[in-house]
């Protein structure tokens, strides 16, 4: 299987993924049938060159969510929140001159840390994120960044992405995209501002974790991938930040050390065991302390285009 960043065929599959118990879990979790999308057992693959870990269907299809699947998902009160600790890191490269496109922007929360909202614009799949951007009075656009950057190269200072590259079938393609909108020349730099869940955090050790797998998420970074990336589009990375562990983090933190404590970490778990063991977390949890100097959810890299 060919790595979707990277290109290279160097890749193996760590372990395969009972379609009929993902499914389910979906399901369960947030009554979606994602069967559709789901045809068949997933394989999770992991790159030898640039450590991308990313699920494929048996055919080498990628399971990506569709429009229906997000505008589901966009229900949950919780899915698109407005403030998020990247978005308070992300600001601080942005001054009233500088132009921001940011990708897969929702609602399009993150125009509130522009300076000058005049100065952002925003691309979204979601028909019904759109609307809810409309609603703030922010008008963003329903079209891909690869079908954007035809007739916007070299127009914005800042390119961002907020939890969105895990989600794409073709990170590769994205990125690349991304940087044909990017100025190039002149005495002040271009950004690339890229979050996503990192693959070195507690998250990865989450068993059921289905938001963390398909359709939903697509593929997983490590901070070895994120510097790779730099050298795949031979950019420079300025940066990696690791957020503290959130507030709205916190109980599912305790929950996963607490299950981790009884039973390895596995992709999914649907045993009678794990169950129980879940069970019990709602008062076992409450003896979790939180370890010091652990990585959040969130990883954010920013790298320097000349």
């Amino acid at each position: 299987m060919k790595c979707i960043l990277c290109q290279s065929n160097n890749t193996n599959t760590i372990s395969i993924i009972n379609a009929n118990k993902l499914i389910n879990l979906y399901k369960r979790a947030f009554n979606i049938d994602i069967t559709n999308i789901i045809k068949s057992d997933v394989i999770y693959n992991q790159c030898n060159n640039c450590d991308l870990l990313f699920f494929t269907l048996e055919n080498g299809e990628i399971p990506t969510g569709d429009n229906d699947f997000y505008n589901a998902l966009n229900k949950l009160d919780w899915y698109y929140m407005s403030e998020k600790n990247e978005y308070h890191f992300a600001k601080q490269f942005i001054n009233d001159d500088v132009k921001v496109l940011e990708i897969g922007c929702g609602k399009a929360a993150f125009s509130a840390f522009i300076p000058n909202k005049d100065n952002y614009t925003g691309l979204e799949f979601s028909s019904d994120a759109k609307e809810m951007a409309i609603k703030n009075g922010v008008k963003i656009q329903n079209v891909s960044i690869e079908e954007y950057a035809k007739s916007n190269q070299y127009k914005f200072d800042i390119s961002c992405s907020f939890q969105v590259l895990e989600h794409t079938s073709n990170p590769h393609s994205f990125i690349e995209s991304q940087i044909k909108c990017l100025h190039r020349g002149g005495q002040q730099h271009s950004l690339l501002i890229i979050a996503v869940p990192s693959e070195d955090s507690f998250i990865s050790k989450c068993t059921n974790g289905i938001l963390n797998m398909p359709p939903h998420h697509i593929s997983r970074f490590s901070d070895k991938c994120l510097r790779k990336i730099g050298e795949i589009f031979n950019i420079e990375l300025l940066e990696i930040y690791h957020e503290t562990l959130q507030s709205e983090h916190i109980d599912f933190y305790k929950s996963t050390q607490w299950a981790n404590l009884f039973l390895k970490p596995k992709m999914i778990d649907t045993s009678i065991t794990r169950k129980i063991i879940n069970k019990l977390g709602i008062f076992g949890k409450k003896i979790i302390k939180i370890q010091p100097n652990i990585y959040g959810h969130t990883v954010v890299a920013v790298y320097k285009i000349t």
